[in-house]
C-alpha cells in the first residue's frame, strides 16, 4: 500500500499489525497474490520490547499504525478534525 499523503514511514510497505501467531504477513501475502508491486511471502518476526518478547508477531516491512504515527508525531489528536461539526436532525 502506498501513501500519497506521506503519513506512512519512509521505506515501509504498510502499517504494522500485531498478530497472535507466527506465519506469513497477510498484507504482504495479499500483495503477492494480487501481483502488486513489492508483494512477497514475508515471514513474521516475534516482537521484542526492551529485550522481552511480547508474544505478538509483526511484519519486518511494516511501520507503526497510522494513529500511533499521528499521535507521536504531532503530540496529540488536536487538529485531526478540521471544520465545524454539523449535528444531524
Amino acid at each position: 500500500m502506498r501513501d500519497p499523503a506521506g503519513l506512512m514511514e519512509f521505506g515501509k510497505k504498510h502499517s504494522q499489525v500485531h498478530l497472535d501467531v507466527p506465519g506469513l504477513c497477510p498484507l504482504c501475502l495479499e500483495r503477492y497474490v494480487d501481483g502488486r508491486e513489492g508483494g512477497a511471502k514475508t515471514p513474521l518476526v516475534e516482537e521484542v520490547v526492551d529485550g522481552v518478547k511480547t508474544g505478538k508477531w509483526i511484519c519486518p516491512d511494516g511501520g507503526r499504525p497510522y494513529a500511533k504515527q499521528f499521535i507521536e508525531d504531532t503530540g496529540g489528536i488536536t487538529g485531526a478534525i478540521v471544520g465545524p461539526i454539523i449535528p444531524f436532525p
